[in-house]
């Protein structure tokens, strides 16, 4: 006995494989690279003639798409499902890299054009290259508040800086060349955002972070250090691996990474609150597994503005020339991997004190004298008592020479200080030397 189904069993046998198949997105292994491409998940009212028209950039880039995803009806789409768009054919708003800052040796080379030294306020976009020398440094401020910090001889190239009009979200794509860099990226507002930071060897995607990347050619191998938020790792062919906060990653060429805790900040010792002396001087706790240590000096909390960075075996470091200020001092802890431990940021405040020179006997007295540096105006303050007893004998200030003439003192031993108030732009504000010993003999 043979059975035969109805003509209409037919028809709603084909409806339903053909509803199936607008709403299943298309096998891997026809897929387009998903680093090129974004996930669209269609909407009431959606059809890729319309898709293409409202955001494609050429009205037919609808058919490519029709044969990733294997649609078999351009006019009909089923709402929910989700189709798989190359990047090269979405219509897209540029995004912009803003130099914030920088120190040294700062080149910019714009798409097709030579290097430049950079400048405060240059904006860069899709194809330029950045580098930075010895001793140097350089933060861009992407245009969603995220910062891109290279520290001394490392060089980046801008792929993607740009908004994609069909999902309303950003596509960042960065190449770390050679060197390093530090990436504090703004949390995603949108589910479609992405951020992606390459080196030649590695792919990190990033979902609002604060994490640096490391590539060395000379060893072919990338470290990636998390501090917060979330970072998956890709290298070669591989899974991606999900990196915790406070881990870190060493990658080799062949692909294996091979994850560990990252080192605890060093716990900071001497050189937080005000420095006086000509030579800056710190020094941190020795930490457990470290080999070297790591010193940063920055103008602001977030480190886009560095103006030292300094690495060495020891956990003391001397530094010269920084000028008055306020600061942030970021210290690490390397380990034997290479990995760069998590930072420890204390704030600190520099004021080159007044030096103050032995007293000696003139004319008319005995003359104190002192050396007054430091920006700004400034006014002297001077004090002197006896060294048996606290109350002063003089207490003299707004003086704006540098030394003062005292007669008729009785024989006796004195102490005496100088404080320095400079009025700068920022503040006003008097630091003090230690007292000095004075003995006037009978």
């Amino acid at each position: 006995m043979t059975l035969r189904a109805a003509p209409s069993f037919w028809v709603m046998l084909l409806t339903l494989l053909l509803s199936s198949a607008l709403a299943l997105p298309m096998p891997a292994a026809a897929q387009t690279g998903t680093d090129d491409a974004i996930i669209y998940t269609v909407r009431k009212g959606d059809t890729l003639i319309r898709l293409a028209r409202d955001y494609m950039i050429r009205p037919t880039d609808w058919q490519p798409v029709q044969k990733i995803n294997r649609v078999a009806d351009p006019h009909r789409l089923a709402v929910g499902s989700r189709l798989t768009v190359p990047i090269r054919l979405l219509r897209a708003r540029p995004a912009n890299a803003t130099v914030a800052a920088f120190r040294g040796q700062a080149l910019a080379s714009p798409s097709g054009n030579a290097a430049q030294g950079v400048t405060i306020g240059q904006v860069l976009g899709e194809g330029a290259r950045v580098t930075t020398g010895p001793a140097s440094s350089l933060s861009l401020a992407l245009t969603d508040g995220s910062v891109i910090t290279l520290p001394s001889n490392s060089a980046l190239k801008i792929g993607r800086l740009r908004k994609l009009l069909i999902t309303d979200s950003i596509d960042y794509d960065l190449t770390l060349e050679s060197g390093s860099v530090r990436s504090r990226v703004t949390p995603f507002r949108n589910r479609d955002d992405r951020f992606r930071l390459r080196n030649p060897i590695a792919v990190s995607a990033v979902r609002g972070t604060d994490f640096r990347t490391h590539f060395d050619a000379a060893s072919d191998t990338a470290r990636s250090e998390l501090i917060e938020g979330g970072i998956a790792l890709k290298a070669g062919s591989a899974k991606e691996t999900p990196l915790p906060p406070e881990f870190g990653a060493v990658i080799g060429r062949g692909g294996a990474i091979a994850v560990e805790p990252l080192l605890p900040a060093p716990q900071l010792l001497s050189g937080g609150g005000v420095q006086r002396a000509p030579a800056l001087a710190f020094a941190v706790q020795d930490v457990p597994g470290a080999i070297r240590y790591r010193l940063q000096i920055a103008r602001d909390s977030g480190f886009v503005d560095i103006v030292e960075d300094v690495a060495g075996d020891g956990t003391a470091f001397t530094l010269d020339g920084l000028t008055n200020g306020n600061y942030f001092a970021r210290f690490t802890a390397i380990a034997a991997s290479g990995l760069e431990g998590v930072p420890g940021t204390v704030a600190f405040r520099r004021r080159l004190a007044t030096a103050t020179q032995a007293a000696v006997a003139g004319e008319e007295g005995y003359v104190f004298r002192w050396i007054g540096t430091g920006e700004g105006v400034r006014r002297y303050h001077f004090q002197l008592r006896r060294e048996d007893n606290p109350v002063l004998l003089v207490d003299e200030a707004g003086l704006s020479g540098s030394s003062i003439v005292m007669s008729d003192l009785p024989p006796g031993r004195y102490l005496w200080r100088v404080g320095t108030t400079t009025h700068s732009p920022e503040e006003t504000d008097t630091d003090w030397t230690a007292f000095e010993s004075f003995a006037l003999e009978e």
